[in-house]
């Protein structure tokens, strides 16, 4: 109940300034101390303009309308928020340590730090943390997005971005949030010469390591690390983008989630070049979902208010 009362109350403040500004309408706080943006949906052109340098084919511009307001927290996720869950759920806990230390023998080497972002985790991992903090939030179980047990062959909910249960952004969502009502390559401009104050990326990380969530400058939403750190995990699959006319951000008729089916992330990493780390760079084609990467990592977002 309190948890359904929480929601109640910022969906409130959503309804009222949602109307007035396509800016955040409020923050509030997870279980688990996460700071969550809420943002209006709207309209805006996803990709990049021919002529924006770092540009590649995938990055064809198209106008996307989100028609909900949505959840985002202001940092990726950390290593010591994702231990908790670990030791919560002590049968995802040996599963996730028995896959990291079988692909990596330092899982931890770049994230030395507890406020580190969290690296080493699959999709369906995610997915397993998502549901989790819906857990912790009371969330009803008849609103979390994801199954049970997110795996090879899971079958995601029709009405998945109509639920309230936390989750991944879509791939809309995310870049909407990172461009923060800006067109520019980044939502500080198109200059890199200040990228260094909000992304940690290969030229001032040195590839060494990652750095504590939060370290550099938020976008104008106040968002942290959506450039540079570690790359993040989105929900969609990956598609070819529209050519014409308005996309409109709903649930994908695909609804089952597979190991040879890529999906997206986004962001750029600390062991990756400037370029990647510009608000419409998609990364490559071949993320599939069981795969764990010591430069990739997530934040949480939840749908918060379908627009009628």
């Amino acid at each position: 109940m309190e948890g359904m009362v929480r929601l109640l109350s910022v969906t409130i403040v959503v309804v009222v300034l949602a109307a007035q500004s396509k800016t955040p309408a409020g923050q509030f706080l997870t279980p688990e101390g996460q700071t969550m943006v809420i943002v209006p949906g709207g309209e805006f052109v996803m990709g990049a303009p021919p002529g924006e340098p770092g540009r590649t084919d995938a990055e064809t511009p198209h106008r996307v309308r989100i028609p909900r307001s949505f959840a985002v927290a202001t940092t990726e996720l950390t290593v010591a928020q994702f231990a908790r869950f670990l030791a919560a759920r002590p049968e995802f806990g040996d599963t996730w340590r028995k896959a990291a230390y079988a692909r990596f023998k330092e899982p931890f080497k770049y994230t030395p730090t507890s406020d580190s972002p969290q690296t080493s985790v699959s999709w369906y991992d995610a997915a397993r943390y998502c549901n989790w903090l819906s857990e912790r939030d009371e969330i009803p179980r008849s609103q979390w997005v994801y199954p049970d047990d997110a795996r090879d062959g899971m079958v995601l909910p029709a009405d998945y971005l109509h639920r309230t249960g936390y989750r991944l952004l879509t791939e809309a969502e995310w870049e909407f949030a990172a461009r923060a009502g800006t067109t520019t390559a980044w939502a500080f401009g198109d200059s890199r010469e200040l990228l260094p104050q909000f992304a940690w990326f290969d030229e001032n990380s040195n590839r060494e390591r990652t750095r504590p969530v939060g370290t550099l400058k938020p976008n104008a939403w106040g968002l942290f690390d959506m450039y540079g750190n570690v790359w993040e995990w989105t929900f969609d699959r990956r598609q070819p983008y529209p050519t014409s006319g308005v996309t409109v951000d709903v649930e994908d008729a695909m609804l089952r989630v597979s190991d040879d089916m890529p999906r997206t992330r986004r962001g750029g990493s600390f062991t990756y070049e400037w370029f990647t780390t510009r608000a419409a760079h998609r990364g490559d084609v071949t993320y599939l979902p069981a795969q764990i990467r010591d430069s990739v990592g997530f934040r949480v977002g939840r749908t918060m208010r379908w627009a009628p």
